[in-house]
């Protein structure tokens, strides 16, 4: 799925990008941008944890997903939204309100 997004470079950096989709190496700008990104998470790894926090709070990734983006664990993911003072989500599928309210005791139980 691919969207369109609009932000602000200085005249050097687009004329790099320019430059680079031109080349033979990119297929466009927009795989020049996303390279730039693959690399930039590969270089500084903690940047995946930023966007899986993020994407988690703003409820755009859920807890196994975010947990994928951050290339790590559930349970791992689950400490880094607690050191970071992120509040879990817990969301009720069709007949499992029951398990949710144990977790929630359980929860209620450890503090």
């Amino acid at each position: 799925m691919s969207t369109r997004a609009s932000f602000s470079l200085s005249e050097r950096d687009k004329m790099e990008i320019d430059s680079l989709a031109a080349s033979d190496k990119f297929t466009s700008k927009s795989d020049v941008v996303k390279t730039a990104l693959r690399l930039m998470k590969e270089r500084n790894p903690e940047y995946k944890i930023d966007i899986a926090v993020e994407m988690y709070s703003n409820d755009e990734a859920s807890l196994g997903r975010a947990a994928e983006i951050a290339s790590t664990d559930r349970e791992s993911f689950k400490e880094i939204l607690e050191e970071r003072g992120v509040d879990r989500i817990l969301k009720c599928r069709k007949g499992s309100e029951e398990r949710v309210e144990e977790v929630m005791e359980d929860d209620q139980n450890t503090v």
